[in-house]
């Protein structure tokens, strides 16, 4: 079950390289990349105190899972409504776009400093015996690379606005199946006794059809191609419009 919990941490951390792509600027995907960083180092006198088997011990207490779920299923569902919200003013004529809700898009959540926590545990967990301030500096530096690294990947590859808007909510929604799976299984009001098993084969066919699916979609926009799907798409629009 920890997997699940893991799975959201590194969606959570995507979500926030994101919204640091969408500044489109290297400066403030850097600053985005500093305060990941301080994070890290603020956080990690709390985190050497705590056991590495804190996940374990927190899906043990049913009620903990549920407040946890209540709190992805908020941020996730707010995340994608807002997405939509930010979509349709990016269609609207550029005369009646709305400028003040660019704070919108890039405001970061709650979920991605749960995750920098826990990924600063395992780490810590790597090094044992090594001092902990070295080991602090040298996990916020990684953190401050991987999160430039990402933002400026994702800002290389997706250029569209819209496009990074839609992988927005791609992530908020796996956010929320992964969160409401994770709270159906354990969830205090759930007092059947049962072991999920994930078929990891077929999730990773899912996640790899879907990840194909969006780099076919990323490079059909970047080269402009039609195809005779997006040519019935567009028959289809064009002729319920009129």
């Amino acid at each position: 079950m920890e997997h699940y919990i893991q799975v959201i941490f590194v969606l959570a951390l995507a979500k926030y390289c994101l919204k640091a792509a969408m500044t489109g600027r290297l400066w403030v995907m850097a600053a985005y990349a500093a305060v990941a960083a301080v994070v890290a180092l603020v956080l990690y006198p709390a985190v050497i105190t705590r056991p590495v088997t804190i996940v374990a011990g927190l899906l043990a207490d049913r009620r903990l899972v549920t407040d946890g779920a209540v709190l992805t299923t908020l941020e996730a569902t707010l995340g994608i409504f807002t997405s939509i919200y930010l979509l349709d003013n990016y269609f609207k004529p550029r005369a009646q776009r709305r400028r003040r809700i660019f704070v919108l898009k890039v405001v970061p959540g709650v979920l991605w400093m749960l995750g920098v926590a826990y990924f600063e545990l395992l780490f810590f967990r790597e090094r044992v015996g090594a001092d902990f301030r070295a080991t602090a500096a040298l996990y916020a530096a990684l953190i401050f690379a991987a999160v430039l690294l990402t933002a400026w990947v994702i800002h290389t590859l997706i250029r569209r606005e819209s496009m990074k808007l839609e992988l927005k909510i791609l992530l908020n929604m796996g956010i929320l199946f992964i969160g409401l799976l994770v709270n159906a299984t354990v969830a205090d009001y759930n007092t059947s006794d049962a072991q999920s098993t994930v078929a990891w084969g077929a999730l990773g066919a899912l996640c790899g059809t879907a990840a194909l699916l969006f780099a076919l979609g990323l490079w059909l926009a970047r080269t402009g191609k039609q195809t005779p799907f997006i040519n019935f798409i567009k028959r289809t629009f064009n002729g319920s419009d009129h």
